[in-house]
């Protein structure tokens, strides 16, 4: 195969993987507005609560957080971070170690 062939084939397989995405996005959408107001913040609440036991907490990894805090299974990884989860992941992390690195090197100077 020719690097143009392959190419046109990975940007095919681009275009289905977007494809892909739009379609899940719109089914997570429909599904969210057909919940009431009460529904979608009883389900809000539950997420951040799981979330800051997971990731604040228990400074757990992101896969530790999506197996062992939501209980879901290897199938949510792709989809969660579809949905943005790693980055938000990263950030608390992120934030996390600079504060505690703040903490330190106020103790430090004291």
């Amino acid at each position: 195969m020719e690097n143009s062939e392959i190419k046109k084939e990975l940007d095919e397989r681009a275009r289905e993987f977007d494809k892909y995405v739009q379609a899940l996005e719109q089914e997570q959408e429909t599904y969210w507005n057909s919940l009431t107001e009460d529904q979608r913040l009883m389900a809000f609440c539950s997420v951040v609560r799981r979330i800051y036991k997971g990731e604040v907490e228990k400074r757990g990894t992101y896969r530790y957080v999506l197996y062992d805090v939501f209980d879901f299974g290897p199938q949510s990884y792709m989809l969660a971070q579809l949905a943005g989860y790693l980055s938000i992941h990263n950030l608390i992390y992120e934030g996390l170690e600079a504060e505690e690195q703040q903490i330190q090197l106020s103790k430090e100077q004291m």
